[in-house]
């Protein structure tokens, strides 16, 4: 809800909110300091990392409120407190601890086979790219003007007074081709960017529409091999996931025998009565 042109009633909402979450926070600060120790011990409050986190957050939030309520001059103080402001976003990292342990565990496991495959993509996106810089290298502009029926090159149209203008996303070298093809892997817009093809006709020279339509196996071929790679991404989850399930009852069952195993003998070594 921050922005620049806050009004007063909504800053002083926001203010109290703050407080709010602020007093809030200490509370909880307090209580398993309380509870469980500040430093000594195996469950003291500085063993765990999200506790020393929201520690310091806390600490940040009160030293700032009391300077703010106490000190209104130092202006510089605050500015310098409210950078430390962002570390607040850093709370949103305590939800990790509510995801389930399998969910983690193929998230942490899948991390090396994607590596290959991305691996694979930028292969992938480099050998389009080289091939994208060889045909269309300059053939991305077009002439911005009222009457275009008589341009047809870059002369005509700088000759008109026009602006002779580069389309966003080419292929003039191979870095901005490899963004381009991003961008179309993203799905977002590339029928467009094939559009631009479709109609290119030569370095510094107008586009025609529907100009090569030959070109488009170009974009097709991409946007084929795009949606097996990303299929790739999908299996590598799925897979790695099932081995983390079944890893994950072994160990459970594992954990089950044992206990059953320390009961049995528990009440073996019982005396009769």
């Amino acid at each position: 809800m921050e922005r620049p042109d806050i009004d007063p009633e909504e800053r002083l909402i926001l203010d109290v909110a703050s407080y709010f979450f602020s007093f809030v926070g200490f509370l909880e600060m307090f209580m398993k300091v309380t509870a469980f120790g500040m430093i000594f011990g195996n469950t003291s409050y500085v063993r765990s990392p999200w506790n020393v986190m929201d520690g310091l957050l806390v600490i940040v939030s009160v030293v700032q409120i009391l300077i703010s309520l106490v000190v209104n001059e130092l202006k510089q103080i605050l500015s310098i407190l409210n950078i430390f402001r962002v570390l607040r976003v850093f709370r949103l990292l305590r939800i990790v601890k509510l995801f389930p342990r399998l969910a983690l565990n193929t998230l942490v496991t899948s991390m090396k086979p994607i590596l290959n495959i991305l691996l694979i993509c930028f292969v992938f996106f480099f050998f389009y790219g080289i091939v994208g810089v060889q045909l269309f290298k300059g053939k991305f502009f077009y002439c911005v003007g009222e009457d275009l029926n008589n341009i047809v090159n870059k002369s005509d149209c700088l000759s008109a007074n026009y602006h002779w203008e580069r389309k966003e996303y080419n292929f003039d070298s191979l870095l901005q081709a490899m963004l381009t093809l991003f961008v179309m892997y993203t799905k977002d817009g590339w029928v467009n960017i094939m559009y631009d093809g479709l109609d290119a006709v030569g370095v510094d020279q107008q586009p025609i529409k529907n100009y090569n339509k030959w070109i488009l196996l170009y974009f097709l071929s991409f946007m084929m091999m795009s949606f097996v790679l990303l299929d790739m991404f999908i299996g590598v989850m799925v897979q790695t996931f099932h081995q983390c399930q079944l890893i994950q009852t072994q160990e459970d069952e594992e954990l089950r025998n044992e206990e059953h195993l320390s009961r049995s003998q528990g009440t073996e070594g019982r005396p009769n009565s």
